[in-house]
């Protein structure tokens, strides 16, 4: 990692995914051995829902990165379809599936249009991307899953909550009355909507000092990952 003299100013707005995968610049100045959301394993909260049994069928991981959920869940055995839209991310993701020797269906698509995919999908597992579409882009996407869901597919989806502080990492952080009106009656059923926290890497001091200088409360699990306030939603596609 390489950190210019001054503390970074991060636009979470203005981040070039596809950029981001090639350089690993997520703020000038600052190029990261991994980005913030690379922590090489699936989130724990998607690992929670596994276990409980709410993952079943052909599953979406939509907006999949680098596959960590991808390939956590085809190791199980789950037929799995990882999406993204950046194709440095999609071109990582099956080379990882092909070291951990495990069948997974990568391919570079726009969450918001989601083509081709129709009436594919039993379960959609989302996750740190419905934050990453403003308000259009997620209507979009929104009519997206329901296309490539099947009736009664069960979509479990990881997004950040609009905190006095999440302007600092999110680019389009939610409130909870704009998820529960996007994802309600008639068209979903929601089953679980509660605040949670999402596991990012250890920040490297300039993000750190970053987040510090903007008031950013920090949190971290007991191996000094990053935790950052979340909605935890499922619903059921009707």
């Amino acid at each position: 990692m390489t950190e210019s003299d001054a503390t970074p100013q991060l636009d979470p707005a203005a981040i070039d995914f596809e950029q981001a995968y090639r350089s690993g610049a997520v703020a000038e100045g600052v190029v990261m051995d991994r980005l913030p959301w690379e922590i090489g394993r699936p989130q724990p909260l998607l690992v929670e829902f596994e276990r409980a049994g709410r993952i079943g069928g052909d599953v979406l991981d939509v907006g999949c990165g680098p596959g960590d959920s991808s390939i956590y869940l085809a190791g199980l055995g789950y037929r799995v379809t990882g999406l993204d839209l950046a194709p440095t991310a999609v071109e990582r993701a099956r080379a990882r599936a092909a070291e951990c020797e495990v069948a997974v269906s990568f391919a570079v698509a726009d969450a918001t249009e989601l083509a081709g995919y129709e009436d594919r999908f039993d379960t959609v597992v989302s996750s740190a991307l419905l934050h990453c579409l403003d308000q259009a882009q997620r209507a979009a996407h929104v009519a997206a899953l329901r296309r490539v869901m099947r009736p009664g597919a069960r979509l479990i989806q990881f997004c950040f909550a609009r905190t006095e502080h999440s302007d600092a990492y999110a680019p389009h952080s939610i409130e909870e009355a704009e998820l529960s009106g996007t994802f309600d009656l008639p068209n979903w059923r929601r089953t679980t909507l509660r605040p949670d926290v999402l596991t990012a890497i250890t920040p490297p001091p300039p993000i750190s000092e970053m987040l510090a200088g903007r008031g950013v409360p920090l949190e971290f699990d007991e191996e000094g990952a990053l935790l950052l306030p979340v909605w935890v939603l499922e619903a059921e596609r009707i």
